[in-house]
């Protein structure tokens, strides 16, 4: 097998920690793939100038880098609490207003009013990462409910609420949410990741958001409600890719429950031919320390045998002390893992792709790679779903995939064991032999004499029409 980068890619959450050129250049060599802007923090000034940098960085290193922009989505918070923190007693009642109030021992009040409309007696409400768990013990509507402490603690201003037995009528695009979308959609921005996705329908409209602002950045549905699974497959078919969002999942739903859905979620996204992507607290404690856990090192392990596309860092590379350290650390896992099972023992299969004639096509290149000593397969393709198809097949060689879009070669590095190159139009099926064999010797993935599988479609140029397949010697 020809030597390659590690096939899983990584994703990197840009942050505090991260916010120099420098800082970004050092975690791309380090094995970053595509980096993270998270919405939830900073200001738009803020974010442009984290995205100018990173482009700046693709052109140093003269390699693609996917960049996403995560929306907050409706997360619901505590509300100012006077002197920034109050403990709250096992057993005691507290009041929850739809107007702001200042919070005591007594009372509190929530970023979302309407919540008072949507509780019902007996539901749980989980405050701070469900470190607090709270009853609805009565109702008083329009203003205000009344809940029992059944697990209490110290809550701060700002902490998370979660409503698990809860179904909110909210959209999950906020109004906050369009207007980062509105401003976004000219930055150059590869993918935008929808945060609390319930249904196919939430997808759909951010779609239609980015579309009406002529943006064709992919999206990202992430996973991260109870009420998702009970969707899952047609939330899968609606988005360009998943995240697994285990922290308010992991909130929401039992714990032990998390690590089925992950790979209930992973073998979806198998199936419809859809990126995965599994995140947080991957490697955690490395926030903090140098060094991860051995149970974290399992877990990202875990995750590649789970065949997902990407693994993705949080805090460890927005606010932590060592970012490069941890983008290192998560590549030399996913390497060893690679290492030790390697892609063509994974037998996946791609049932119901978007793109139906080129997944067949991956899937015969999948298995002429079988009988065949082939060192690369090469794509040329305009809107990345060959590549894609060919990433899910898990290839036992690396995918070289070559496009005229500048957009799509982006967005390519975050598929699964595809290394994307940029190159000039070409007009004959002859042309994208050369092209191929040429970017093949100079990325050193073949020698002359080296046998590669070149997929193409014809007419050249026009999107989803994958339809030519040939086994080409390198340098003839």
């Amino acid at each position: 097998m020809t030597a390659m980068a590690i096939r899983t890619k990584i994703v990197a959450t840009v942050g505090p920690a991260t916010a120099d050129p420098q800082t970004l250049l050092a975690l791309a060599q380090a094995g970053c793939d595509c980096f993270r802007v998270n919405f939830s923090h900073g200001t738009p000034e803020q974010h442009l100038q984290m995205l100018q940098w990173i482009r700046q960085v693709q052109e140093q290193q003269g390699a693609p880098l996917a960049v996403m922009a995560d929306l907050c989505g409706p997360k619901i918070r505590v509300g100012p609490i006077r002197g920034g923190s109050m403990v709250l007693a096992d057993g005691q009642e507290i009041t929850v207003h739809r107007q702001l109030v200042e919070g005591d021992p007594t009372q509190i009040s929530t970023t979302l009013k309407e919540l008072v409309d949507e509780v019902k007696p007996g539901q749980t409400i989980l405050l701070d990462d469900g470190r607090i768990r709270l009853e609805v013990a009565r109702t008083h509507p329009p203003e205000s409910f009344v809940c029992q402490v059944v697990q209490g603690g110290a809550l701060s201003s700002g902490k998370g609420v979660n409503v698990p037995q809860t179904e909110l009528s909210l959209s999950a695009l906020t109004e906050k949410d369009r207007q980062d979308v509105q401003w976004l959609c000219d930055k150059g921005f590869d993918y935008v990741a929808l945060s609390f996705v319930r249904r196919s329908a939430d997808v759909d409209q951010l779609r239609k958001l980015l579309a009406d602002c002529g943006c064709d950045a992919h999206v990202i549905a992430k996973i991260e409600k109870p009420q998702a699974l009970e969707h899952l497959e047609e939330i899968v078919q609606s988005a360009d890719a998943v995240m697994v969002a285990r922290g308010d999942l992991g909130v929401e739903m039992d714990l032990p429950s998390v690590p089925v859905a992950q790979k209930r979620i992973a073998a979806v996204c198998q199936a419809y031919g859809k990126c995965c992507i599994i995140a947080t607290q991957m490697l955690e404690s490395m926030t903090q320390s140098p060094a991860p856990t051995r149970a974290e090192v399992s877990d990202v392990a875990n995750a590649v045998l789970d065949q997902a596309d990407a693994v993705m860092l949080s805090g460890e590379t927005a606010v932590g002390k060592y970012p490069v350290a941890a983008v290192a650390m998560m590549k030399q896992i996913v390497r060893k893992i690679q290492d030790v099972v390697p892609p063509s023992q994974a037998q996946p299969r791609v049932f119901t792709p978007p793109a139906r004639t080129a997944a067949a096509i991956a899937a015969a290149v999948r298995q002429i790679i079988a009988i065949e000593q082939v060192a690369l397969a090469g794509v040329f393709t305009i809107t990345g779903s060959t590549a894609l198809m060919l990433a899910k097949n898990r290839l036992s060689c690396p995918v070289l995939a070559l496009s005229p879009d500048p957009r799509t070669v982006q967005r390519m590095n975050l598929y699964y064991g595809v290394i994307p190159v940029r190159v000039g139009a070409v007009e004959h099926t002859r042309q994208v032999l050369a092209v191929a064999s040429q970017a093949a010797l100079q990325k050193g993935l073949a020698k002359a004499g080296d046998k590669m599988i070149v997929i193409s479609g014809r007419p050249l140029g026009r999107p989803g029409n994958t339809n030519t397949l040939v086994v080409h010697t390198v340098g003839t």
